[in-house]
């Protein structure tokens, strides 16, 4: 039997943790769902529904959450922020309680899911747009029409000849290019159901005709909108579809050039042909004359022989 005794402890957690898997996501998503705005509102980052899904609690009633694993329960009732000294107090003992609460053998007392899941991912290559080409495909084979309302109506500025650069296939669906910005913001579609994959907010829409906007439908805490990532991302699309697209006219200049260093030599080419062309015509149409000649004057000998003989 293990000592009572924080090594004992710590080793015993150690041979409890979850690699971060598929099953370790999902529940943490299963968490994040229960964080709805009207039973978690108006906690600040460090509270906030990811940071307490993230050390395993999840949301049972306005302002309590529990651990479910241990079932430790914290009550979070935040004083008005007018009193500031006491709100910030209330939010440092909560942010701490998110840890020691846990029971002693609680997985999560020492567990965390890693930010970098959770956070957006940057997109530096072609492939990553491609894959969402792809999702926005899928995306679309559910839904009828599409409208875009809001910011990403004016700002993100994406044109079908954009895609043709990143693909064999020349894409002017219009529908398409909303489905693609619908897509790169998170959002999945599964029948009729369209979820955000870092908020977990679920929205039920009318697959005839979907009206919406990708980027405040989400949760006001999702990472989607923290630090106005969702701009950071536009930015990054479109600069590597310019990067690509410059490529493109360089690889058509250069072509160009080339084709322009090699017309002399072409042109030079082509005349000689001609010339040797001219030259065989004209060599033929000697030999023919010569023929001709040649075979007049043999008939005209081959007469004259005749002529003699018969005298």
């Amino acid at each position: 039997m293990l000592k009572d005794s924080k090594f004992s402890s710590h080793l015993l957690h150690l041979s409890q943790l979850q690699i971060i898997n598929h099953k370790t996501l999902d529940e943490y998503r299963d968490r994040l769902k229960t964080y709805e705005d009207y039973l978690w509102f108006g906690k600040p980052e460090k509270i906030s529904a990811i940071e307490c899904a993230r050390r395993g609690w999840a949301c049972q009633a306005s302002d309590s959450i529990e651990c479910m694993n241990c079932h430790a329960q914290i009550l979070a009732q935040l004083p008005s922020v007018l009193k500031i000294d006491e709100y910030t107090e209330s939010i440092e003992n909560t942010a701490r309680s998110l840890v020691d609460s846990h029971h002693r053998y609680c997985v999560w007392k020492f567990m965390i899911i890693p930010e970098s899941i959770i956070q957006l991912t940057d997109i530096y290559s072609n492939e990553t747009i491609n894959k969402f080409i792809q999702e926005a495909e899928e995306f679309l084979s559910q839904i009828n029409q599409i409208d875009i309302v809001g910011q990403l109506k004016t700002l993100f500025h994406i044109e079908p000849t954009d895609f043709d650069l990143l693909s064999s296939t020349h894409l002017n669906d219009s529908r398409l290019l909303s489905a693609f910005k619908i897509v790169v913001f998170c959002w999945k579609l599964k029948n009729s159901l369209l979820t955000c994959d870092k908020c977990c907010r679920e929205i039920h829409i009318d697959i005839n005709h979907l009206v919406f906007d990708p980027i405040l439908s989400h949760r006001a805490w999702c990472p989607v909108l923290k630090n106005n990532q969702w701009k950071k991302r536009i930015e990054q699309i479109e600069n590597i579809l310019h990067e690509k697209s410059r490529h493109k006219l360089e690889e058509i200049k250069t072509t160009h050039d080339q084709t322009e260093q090699i017309l002399p030599d072409i042109i030079s080419t082509q005349n000689l042909f001609h010339e040797l062309i001219s030259s065989k015509e004209y060599y033929r149409s000697c030999v023919q004359s010569t023929f001709v000649d040649n075979t007049s004057t043999s008939d005209d000998m081959d007469h004259s022989t005749k002529n003699s003989m018969s005298t």
